[in-house]
């Protein structure tokens, strides 16, 4: 059985995404490491926020999934999931959230996983993993058992609490903003060195 791992960059960042748009549904992708992963174990080191506005703009999907695969590959780095948030809270089947991003990701990445963040599981103070997985198998994406996803470090819940009483999510920044001022950095350094300095 397959382990899915998240770092605390990329956890923070898919509920920090959620918690800057509680409203609107939202969705980003997800970065892991360039190799081989025949036993499909997958560990995702970085989130990238996309949209709140329209999540199924092709055009601007296609801008943005061109410039993140260019500045990942000079990382070392693939995109190899996709995440989502729905705006219905009780909205949270896996099901509902595949999209055309996530099959053109499975489509370049075979053990690409799909990622629903667990609205009813979201709080100031997060004691609980809230997200639902799902990874790609045989053709589709099948659910993958809580038990097999993993947060490294064991802490990352208390770093993305301390980040949310900090309303850090104010200052991040996904595609949609970065559209409206290019200035605006969508890779999010910034949430970067604040995530490194608490854990």
């Amino acid at each position: 059985m397959s382990e899915i791992t998240f770092s605390s960059r990329a956890y923070c960042k898919i509920i920090l995404h959620a918690a800057k748009y509680p409203h609107c549904s939202i969705n980003g992708v997800l970065l892991a490491k360039a190799g081989s992963y025949k036993n499909k174990d997958i560990e995702f080191v970085d989130a990238i926020p996309l949209f709140h506005i329209s999540l199924n703009l092709t055009p601007m999907a296609e801008i943005a999934l061109t410039q993140i695969d260019q500045v990942a590959s000079t990382q070392g780095l693939i995109i190899a999931g996709y995440y989502t948030a729905h705006e219905n809270l009780r909205e949270n089947l896996l099901e509902k959230a595949n999209h055309r991003i996530s099959d053109k990701i499975a489509e370049n990445f075979s053990a690409a996983c799909l990622v629903v963040v667990d609205n009813r599981k979201l709080s100031p103070h997060l004691d609980n993993l809230a997200l639902k997985v799902a990874q790609f198998n045989d053709g589709k994406y099948r659910a993958v058992d809580v038990s097999r996803i993993l947060l490294n470090p064991m802490h990352t819940l208390d770093v993305c609490t301390s980040l949310l009483e900090q309303r850090v999510y104010k200052s991040l920044a996904d595609f949609d903003n970065h559209l409206d001022d290019i200035t605006l950095d969508w890779i999010n350094c910034n949430i970067n060195r604040e995530i490194e300095e608490i854990e």
